[in-house]
This record gives C-alpha cells, structure tokens and sequence, in this order.
C-alpha cells in the first residue's frame, strides 16, 4: 500500500509567509514591533529577524506572539498558510 505523501514548502517560503502573517497582524493592531516583543517576552531583535523571514519560528514562540497579537496559534498559522498559498502563485 503506497501513501500519498505532501511535499513541505520550502524553509525560505514558510519563513516569509509567516513574516508576512505577523507584520499584517501587528499593523492591523497599530502595534510596533517593540510592544510586540514586549507583550509576548521576545527580544526586538528576535521579532525583526522573524518578520523579515531570517529567523525560523518555534512553535512556543509562535504561541506566545498569536496571544499577543490577540489570536489563537491555529489562526496564526492559518494565515500564515495563505500567504503561502499567495506566494506560491507568485
């Protein structure tokens, strides 16, 4: 019996389609990214790397930044899986 199995998007596609989840977030709120990183215990640093794509992004720290942008993990990645679908089509 042969599973049909999903490729995974490339590490720089998923990098950049959740960058961009998060900048849309943070300026939907009007939030800098030094109340961001504030309110979810990042250093600026880390938070401006994830948003320009140069950082992988752990799943703690994805939690941690969907609480403070005021949503759950899942929708963060939902809306990080549309940009990715968006991006595909680039």
């Amino acid at each position: 019996m042969q599973s049909s199995r999903l490729n995974p998007p490339a590490q720089k596609d998923l990098r950049r389609a959740f960058a961009e989840a998060i900048v849309e977030r943070r300026n939907e709120l009007a939030v800098s990214q030094e109340m961001l990183a504030e309110a979810c215990d990042l250093s600026v640093s880390y938070v401006s790397l994830l948003e320009r794509g140069q950082r992988n992004l752990t799943v703690y720290s994805a939690a941690k930044l969907a609480a403070a942008l005021g949503m759950q993990t899942s929708q963060l990645v939902l809306l990080a899986e549309a940009k990715l679908k968006n991006l595909k089509r680039q």
